[in-house]
């Protein structure tokens, strides 16, 4: 009877010890089949042409990865190209009132490039 109660008790154990990797898994498999990414934009003065052109560098950039990843998850369905414009309006619909209209100012300003003699 002892050596069948510290079986029952092994068993059990590792059953329990199974269901939070099983947890673990599903949340890996979850995070791959709705891949996200980030911009980071704190860094930046959207009102700066330059500036402004850094950020719209990381948003085709991160467009590129979150639509390639969709690609490969087969999740994407739209065309390559539509997905990259999508990225692009969320992340400026993502902007402070503030930040977009910096952003707007830049897009009108011009820049002007001065050479040191």
């Amino acid at each position: 009877m002892r050596k069948f109660i510290m079986s029952l008790t092994t068993v059990a154990t590792l059953s329990l010890a199974a269901v939070p990797v099983l947890g673990l898994t599903q949340a890996a498999n979850a995070s791959e089949s709705d891949p996200r990414v980030s911009i980071a934009v704190s860094d930046l003065n959207l009102s700066n042409p330059a500036q402004a052109a850094l950020f719209k560098a990381r948003v085709q950039q991160a467009g590129e990865t979150l639509c390639r990843a969709k690609l490969r998850n087969n999740t994407l369905d739209m065309s390559f190209g539509q997905c990259r414009v999508e990225v692009q309006r969320e992340a400026e619909r993502q902007l402070s009132k503030p930040q977009r209209k910096a952003l707007i100012q830049a897009k009108r300003a011009t820049t002007v490039e001065l050479a040191a003699q």
